[in-house]
């Protein structure tokens, strides 16, 4: 019973693997199609066109490939001294150019009482930067095209060293049954444009933290992530 398990675990990640590489070859095909015609026909459209097309799937070349080391392996924390806010400002500034192409407005609310923590900064920028690309995707996917869109990441110093996060949309929403699926391995809402890993990856590391996850959403109404996490400290006394 137990190898069978392992096996059929081994089949749904295998599965989702090539799922995942077969939508991103589509893509790069694509691009390189564009690419060839604007060659031939020196036509500079169609290059710009499939270049940015093939950038786009390099791209998600490169998330899939880090959501699966983080898929595969279990890690400890590794804290450092860090600046929670400045993190939460590189994330927002990372996805700036997508946001502001698509007309979704980025606003940022950062508690100016945090300063220096000890936290694990890598995986913080991971969490961060997952949530936040989804909710701008959230409101990019939205047919309700008469919405001002919106996202927001807010930072909030808690008592006992911990540290809330949050960060909402006026997307396309999510119901119930979505949610219940949320950080499940390769589920995902994007079709072929998600690899059903970025939220099941960052629940484990907020997990792993000692930390907390939330969500809250209504169809048609956005969507609220709502993350605790410790500092070293507080993290030391909640593994004691």
């Amino acid at each position: 019973m137990l190898k069978s398990e392992r096996l059929a675990a081994i089949g749904q990640t295998v599965a989702g693997l090539a799922h995942g590489i077969k939508n991103i070859l589509h893509g790069l095909k694509g691009g390189s199609y564009l690419v060839d015609i604007g060659i031939q026909k020196n036509d500079s459209e169609k290059l710009k066109k499939g270049w940015d097309m093939i950038k786009r799937n390099i791209g998600r070349t490169s998330n899939l490939v880090m959501d699966l080391l983080s898929y595969s392996k279990e890690r400890q924390p590794e804290f450092e001294v860090c600046l929670p806010n400045q993190i939460a400002d590189d994330v927002c500034a990372l996805l700036q150019d997508k946001a502001r192409e698509h007309n979704v407005k980025l606003v940022k609310d950062f508690d100016d009482s945090i300063g220096e923590v000890s936290m694990d900064a890598d995986s913080l920028h991971e969490v961060l930067l997952n949530l936040m690309s989804n909710a701008v995707d959230a409101c990019l996917f939205d047919e309700d095209t008469s919405k001002n869109f919106q996202v927001d990441l807010k930072t909030v110093f808690e008592k006992d060293n911990l540290i809330r996060f949050e960060v909402s949309d006026n997307g396309v929403g999510m119901d119930d049954e979505v949610i219940k699926k949320l950080f499940t391995s390769f589920f995902s809402t994007k079709g072929h444009r998600g690899t059903g890993l970025g939220l099941f990856v960052a629940h484990r590391i907020i997990t792993q933290h000692q930390g907390t996850i939330h969500v809250s959403s209504k169809k048609g109404e956005g969507a609220h992530f709502r993350v605790v996490l410790p500092t070293q400290q507080n993290h030391q006394a909640l593994t004691a």
